[in-house]
């Protein structure tokens, strides 16, 4: 019994260690400013695997931002592979260094973002519109900002403590060119 108990510690301690933190990226370069980010045009292209990897949907989000007082509203247009059209508004508040708030309809409460270097990790629980009902689920949701304004997107989907699926996204800024010039 004892064997199985320090066993079961030694698994919780591992497990534990290798948990990535925002101050991971702290160094990290280019540093990703949410704001200055967000404002103005951005899009994004995405998928939905289930927890089998399995791709269930596909879809582009246009997303206008504008900061007022200190607060970034977003609004995130997204068209699905179906036709299905969604919106979704953000409403985001830099709380202290590092630390973001952030709400929209569907989030119960408000979501919770670190930043450190080119990462961020947003962490919220919301109503997912699923057929013709909602799911509550927890996101786990990390971006990392790379050269030439790309942004990747990972977001973890659970509920009830087990994942569902994982999306990514990757943004682009418009006018803004993904491959820089080699010289000859």
């Amino acid at each position: 019994m004892l064997r199985l108990g320090l066993a079961f510690l030694m698994v919780v301690f591992v497990s534990g260690c290798g948990a990535m933190k925002p101050q991971d990226f702290e160094n990290k370069e280019p540093v990703f400013d949410v704001f200055s980010y967000f404002q103005g045009h951005s899009r994004a292209w995405g998928i939905f695997e289930d927890r089998f990897g399995t791709l269930r949907r596909q879809f582009t989000v246009d997303i206008n931002g504008t900061v007022n007082d200190g607060v970034l509203t977003l609004t995130e247009d997204f068209l699905y592979d179906d036709g299905e059209k969604d919106q979704r508004v953000w409403k985001i508040r830099k709380t202290a260094d590092h630390e973001y708030e952030g709400t929209f309809d569907e989030i119960v409460g408000t979501a919770r973002g670190v930043q450190y270097g080119n990462a961020l990790n947003w962490n919220y629980v919301m109503d997912l519109k699923v057929g013709d009902g909602t799911w509550r689920v927890r996101f786990d949701d990390w971006m990392f900002l790379q050269p030439n304004g790309v942004l990747v997107n990972r977001a973890h989907v659970s509920k009830w403590g087990v994942e569902i699926g994982e999306i990514s996204l990757f943004f682009a800024k418009p006018n803004v060119p993904l491959f820089s010039q080699v010289a000859e």
